[in-house]
């Protein structure tokens, strides 16, 4: 599934003229452990997304050479992805479906991926799938996809995880309700990034858990010029969820104490994102919320990018490498 997880990264800095698309609960199967959702529109709108579009356009040419390929291009015709998956027992995440919406063309689609060797058209309980191999069929697990219409594409970690996903699309299977969210709170137009994990369900060792988390949810957007972010931590009972924001307010107490004492370089700005941290709490629902100026983000990042002037894609991590063994021998 990691090329699934790509897409759907690579999907926050390409989006162009798409539409604005919402998180959906009930397109998300009841029984999830986590989701993560992308509004690709809402990001395009905003300060940041306009930034990640010009320094996207370096890679210009792998984007074409892919949208070729996929017969979908993903700076046009992506909406929004919803990527929700369940962890196993021994902590490995090989359970996931991602929901792509967008505007796609089922006959050059499909065409497209006829063209892999090992590509059939399978159905199951009702539903026509997809099925492909990236390699070798007998090295390579299987990838299972459908098309539900020109407008909604979903795929799967297997064929039974696929199937769930298009019996909730179908009101078949129950969805995830908004009971299940854990206070989180997804206002339209709030956000352009959101996500949960039910930690309570997670293989998780018995000292870690101590605050009786019960869920985390977070969603992140930009309003007014600033950076709005929220984390919300869902506990048991109310004298778990007091405990969590003493030891939260505590931490916060000791890095800023420690950050206003420090000559570091960025001591600053980091002073500066831990002043605008607030923790607050009603009942068992734990909040943290950071509010910050775009321009002092964006400030940041252009920085970065300066920095880099000059170097060609790829090559940016084998210079910090270097740079970093260079230090370690003096040393």
């Amino acid at each position: 599934m990691k090329a699934y997880l790509s897409v759907f990264l690579i999907s926050a800095s390409v989006a162009g003229r798409a539409q604005a698309e919402e998180f959906e609960a009930k397109q998300v199967p009841a029984n999830v452990q986590w989701f993560l959702h992308l509004d690709v529109g809402g990001f395009k709108k905003t300060q940041l997304g306009q930034f990640a579009l010009k320094q996207a356009k370096e890679f210009g040419p792998e984007l074409d050479q892919l949208a070729e390929q996929l017969q979908f291009d993903f700076r046009k015709d992506l909406e929004s992805a919803t990527l929700f998956g369940e962890v196993d027992e021994d902590g490995e995440q090989d359970k996931m479906e991602v929901l792509i919406r967008g505007k796609f063309k089922k006959a050059p689609l499909l065409d497209a991926w006829q063209k892999k060797n090992t590509f059939k058209i399978i159905h199951a309980a009702g539903h026509e799938l997809l099925t492909w191999h990236d390699g070798d069929e007998k090295e390579q697990e299987a990838h299972f996809g459908a098309i539900v219409n020109e407008g909604l594409i979903a795929i799967g970690s297997s064929k039974e995880r696929l199937v769930q996903a298009l019996n909730v699309l179908k009101g078949k299977d129950p969805s995830l309700q908004p009971k299940q969210l854990g206070g989180l709170k997804l206002k339209k137009g709030s956000y352009f990034l959101a996500g949960m994990v039910n930690v309570k369900d997670l293989p998780i060792p018995p000292e870690a858990q101590a605050f009786k988390v019960q869920s985390i949810g977070f969603h992140l957007g930009e309003q007014d010029k600033k950076i709005v972010a929220h984390l919300l931590l869902n506990s048991a009972d109310a004298d778990s969820s007091l405990q969590i924001q003493q030891m939260l307010q505590g931490l916060l107490a000791m890095g800023q104490l420690q950050v206003a004492v420090s000559a570091e370089p960025g001591a600053k700005e980091l002073g500066s994102v831990l002043k605008n941290l607030k923790i607050a709490r009603a009942k068992n629902v734990v909040q943290v919320g950071l509010t910050l100026p775009v321009a002092i983000l964006l400030e940041q990042l252009k920085l970065n990018f300066q920095n880099h002037d000059g170097d060609q894609p790829g090559k940016m991590e084998l210079k910090f490498r270097t740079e970093g063994s260079a230090k370690n021998q003096d040393r």
